[in-house]
């Protein structure tokens, strides 16, 4: 059986584990100078799905919480720690990703 990508599941977590809950005033007022923005996601192992036909399995994650960083130091340390993770992960230097404002 052939192993797909990884496929992600549609929705965002519940209003608890949802950090851009209640932000949704700031995003529209700043979208004209809009960032992207840096958030902490962790994901859970939704399903693995098997399609024997196809002769095909892939697992499905779901989003279990998204915090957005609102520090600067914090959406920082983020950046460093993803960029290393993508260095270690491709083999890479730097990937053409847009930034925020350091």
């Amino acid at each position: 059986m052939e192993t797909k990508p990884t496929s992600f599941a549609r929705g965002v977590p519940p209003e608890e584990r949802n950090g851009f809950y209640g932000m949704e005033g700031d995003l529209i007022a700043n979208a004209q100078d809009a960032q992207p923005i840096v958030a902490i996601v962790t994901y859970t192992l939704d399903e693995v799905v098997t399609k024997t036909l196809a002769g095909e399995t892939y697992p499905v994650v779901k989003a279990f919480s998204i915090e957005p960083l609102h520090d600067e130091k914090a959406i920082v340390a983020a950046i460093k720690l993803r960029d290393a993770a993508m260095k270690q992960r491709t083999g890479v230097d730097t990937l053409d990703l847009p930034e925020v404002d350091e």
